[in-house]
């Protein structure tokens, strides 16, 4: 069980580990990264959401390892399986994504749509978190790069961000309302140090 620290309140939230694992996907080639800021809230509301054509299909790193499928769910909402291939070995997680735009950026909330596998007691007690990519989109590729938790901490440490978030073996959980975590993207949406290590995918027929 991961013990949370907080600079506010004390809480206990089991087996974070598990549920972070899915994140594990987006991460490869981010040795430096102690993982995603991640937000117990959305980074938005319903009037705040946005739909985007060009989004929807399959797009694919140059190496073909990691691949985000999306498909119009309902309303405004996207239906998002993000698959990871590392020596043969497929592992897929299903998630409800919502893209926004905070002032000059845009961004895609990721929300797991299912807890990992295991019996009903134990999936009771996973806790389930919004990531926050921002992204640039044109016709051929996708940009995406998420919020970063070393980023965040170190800002929260110096003193230079107040928010609400616990802390789990270095895992930084914003546990503030909604406004809240806007308001840390829309000040900080365009700092690269905050969004590092883009992710760039193409649709496979741009490929070469």
């Amino acid at each position: 069980m991961a013990m949370l620290r907080s600079s506010r309140v004390g809480i206990h939230l089991p087996y974070l580990g598990i549920v972070l694992a899915a994140t594990s996907l987006f991460m490869t080639g981010c040795d430096d990264s102690v993982g995603f800021a991640l937000s117990l809230q959305p980074s938005y509301t319903p009037a705040d959401v946005e739909t985007e054509l060009g989004l929807a299909g399959t797009w694919t790193t140059k190496e073909g390892d990691v691949t985000f499928r999306f498909e119009q769910g309902e309303g405004k909402s996207y239906k998002v399986v993000v698959t990871e291939t590392d020596g043969g070995k497929e592992q897929s997680a299903e998630f409800e994504a919502h893209l926004l735009r905070l002032g000059s950026s845009s961004f895609v909330d990721f929300f797991p749509n299912s807890a990992p596998g295991g019996s009903d007691f134990l999936q009771m007690h996973l806790l389930r978190a919004h990531s926050m990519a921002r992204v640039e989109l044109s016709p051929d590729t996708i940009q995406m790069a998420f919020f970063d938790g070393a980023w965040l901490q170190k800002k929260i440490d110096d003193k230079s961000v107040d928010v609400s978030y616990q802390n789990a073996n270095g895992m930084v959980l914003l546990t503030g309302p909604t406004e809240e975590v806007q308001n840390l993207l829309f000040l900080h949406g365009n700092e690269n140090e905050a969004f590092p290590h883009p992710l760039t995918l193409m649709r496979p027929e741009n490929q070469q």
